[in-house]
């Protein structure tokens, strides 16, 4: 859906991209290799506990108010929502609402979605990233002809693409929606 993964690896193979390309693919080979495999030793060590501690206030079995010094939170574990806006976004309990579990006495693992389970971190990580044969058993054919193309535009190349008007301003963005949809959370609180 974005282009994260791609800018990412843009930003670590930015000095590779003027080797050659067969040094380059092997570059982007040994690199995503070492990532699968760091990630993979991440995946089988996860076994942590989460929580923070808040005061909470049950207004029903399922709508907590959590209070964090001055702020106050509205927590709804029945829609998987709060007032913070964290727990929508990242499909995640937000601390907010593993505080309301833990008053509970509730497990979190049913309000997390499928894709943070450890068992689809590890079938993310299961493909194994092959080691290539020595150059010499390569099956190469005579003649490789460089893509048919357009005249080359004169200037330098550009190394990094052009923010659209949105990234730039992402951030202020992301807080107008947040306060949108806090509003409307709270409405339907009421009305409900």
């Amino acid at each position: 859906m974005t282009s994260n993964i791609a800018e990412s690896l843009n930003v670590v193979t930015k000095d590779a991209r003027e080797l050659p390309i067969v040094e380059l693919l092997e570059y982007m080979r040994t690199l995503l290799k070492r990532w699968t495999n760091e990630k993979l030793l991440k995946a089988n060590g996860t076994f942590t506990y989460l929580g923070i501690k808040f005061k909470v206030r049950a207004s029903t079995d399922y709508i907590h108010t959590v209070l964090d010094g001055v702020r106050r939170y509205i927590v709804c574990l029945e829609n998987k929502r709060c007032s913070c806006g964290q727990f929508q976004l990242d499909e995640l309990p937000c601390p907010h609402a593993l505080a309301a579990l833990r008053h509970k006495d509730e497990s979190y693992e049913q309000y997390c979605s499928p894709y943070y389970t450890r068992e689809s971190l590890l079938r993310t990580y299961e493909i194994p990233v092959n080691p290539l044969l020595d150059e010499s058993k390569w099956n190469m054919p005579e003649v490789v002809n460089p893509p048919s193309g357009g005249k080359r535009q004169p200037g330098r190349p550009q190394k990094q693409r052009y923010k659209i008007y949105d990234e730039v301003n992402q951030r202020s963005t992301r807080f107008y929606v947040a306060t949108a949809e806090y509003k409307v959370f709270c409405i339907e609180l009421v009305l409900s």
